[in-house]
């Protein structure tokens, strides 16, 4: 780095500085850069009591490729959602028909500060959750812990009043662009008012796209721009798919605000699932892939903000000579670990190289048991296991 780069600081200390500009040209009484967080601590006006915190790292991203005028837009938009939000509505009355349910990844809104309030989550699918916003004209406020008590209700009631507004919203109408062709590909684009990604949560809804798709339907949703659908048939292979999962993998490694390349579908009953298939069978290798992608993607942002007297374990992504990919981690001799789930667990010895054991068979052999209040999971292993279940191990060691 030379001396001009030096004084003018990281890209990211340089976007803060404009940031913080735009914030005191639109008048607020105070703003200071908080790097260690990447963040803004601003006070809109004399009567706001307690400073916001306004995290820039989705915007960053946003605006990284951004010509100057539409930084501007960008910065001049978020100053609105989040810098002059009004608020969410005091009484349950009037926020309840407000409500919208939000498809996040597990690790959405990690590394805030332990006093921070936190936003009303819970489970969706693999390394998927669901959130509760409050829909506003220009943005949206995540519901958190700390409004329940001032609406009077519970996390259940607000939960199902957000699906229910969205089941309306589902009955509303569809528009969506559709790829011509012989096999239809419908795009949703988001305006900020359809929610295209919380259908999903709409009893029946992906199911009833069937009819339109011709085929069982297949939900791709890599950011929050929109979704994409298609249908598939019973004699659908790599070769007749892979075009859409390529497409939906390059769009979740391109977003600003990436959610996931693995494909939803329905199962039996009409109930939403990932499209994960068993090893062997023809569309394996595609769905598995999506599955790699996004669990070390997942794993990877917990373990940047995760406290612990233990060693947080990575979960490796690798692929081996005909293209099919695969996760590890690594479990030490004598090493207090967090495991994170993976195809197959590594273990050094002795100095030599590690022999590997897929997880099926390090599960029968160890007690693993998921350490509380982490998503996605992980497993707390204080001790290396007995001689014998070792050598147990080594037996069924394979190659990855």
């Amino acid at each position: 780095m030379g001396m001009l780069d030096r004084l003018r600081g990281t890209p990211q200390q340089r976007f803060a500085r404009r940031v913080l500009t735009a914030m005191r040209d639109a008048g607020v009484v105070s703003a200071r850069y908080l790097p260690d967080q990447f963040a803004i601590e601003v006070r809109r006006d004399s009567a706001q009591a307690q400073p916001a915190v306004a995290y820039l790292g989705n915007i960053y991203r946003e605006c990284e490729r951004a010509g100057r005028a539409e930084r501007r837009e960008r910065i001049a938009s978020f100053l609105s959602a989040v810098v002059f939000n009004p608020g969410a509505p005091n009484s349950w009355e009037e926020v309840a028909p407000l409500l919208r349910p939000l498809l996040r990844t597990v690790t959405f809104g990690t590394g805030m500060p332990a006093s921070a309030p936190r936003p009303l989550r819970r489970p969706a699918w693999a390394y998927l959750a669901e959130f509760v916003v409050v829909d506003q004209p220009t943005s949206v406020m995540y519901v958190t812990d700390r409004q329940l008590g001032d609406w009077g209700v519970t996390e259940g009631t607000v939960f199902d009043r957000a699906r229910r507004n969205m089941a309306a919203i589902a009955r509303a109408g569809s528009g969506t662009d559709t790829a011509p062709g012989p096999r239809p590909l419908i795009r949703m684009v988001e305006d900020g008012d359809a929610y295209w990604a919380s259908h999903l949560f709409v009893d029946g809804w992906l199911a009833a796209q069937r009819s339109r798709l011709g085929g069982v339907p297949l939900a791709f949703v890599a950011d929050t721009t929109g979704m994409l659908l298609v249908g598939r048939g019973s004699e659908d292979t790599p070769e007749t798919l892979g075009k859409v999962f390529e497409l939906a993998e390059q769009e979740y490694r391109d977003a600003a605000r990436p959610i996931s390349p693995m494909a939803l579908t329905v199962d039996d009953t009409g109930a939403v699932v990932p499209f994960l298939v068993p090893a062997g069978h023809p569309m394996y290798g595609v769905t598995h892939r999506t599955e790699v992608i996004l669990a070390a993607s997942e794993y990877a942002a917990q373990a940047a903000h995760l406290e612990s007297d233990a060693f947080v374990a990575s979960c490796t992504s690798a692929q081996r000579p005909d293209g099919t990919v695969f996760t590890v981690a690594s479990w030490a001799e004598g090493v207090d670990t967090l495991l994170p789930r993976a195809d197959y667990v590594a273990f050094p010895s002795d100095g030599a190289d590690p022999f590997f054991v897929a997880w099926d068979a390090v599960a029968r052999e160890v007690d693993l048991e998921p350490e509380p209040g982490l998503d996605p999971e992980r497993y707390r292993l204080r001790e290396w296991p007995h001689p014998g279940v070792v050598e147990r191990l080594r037996r069924v060691a394979t190659r990855p």
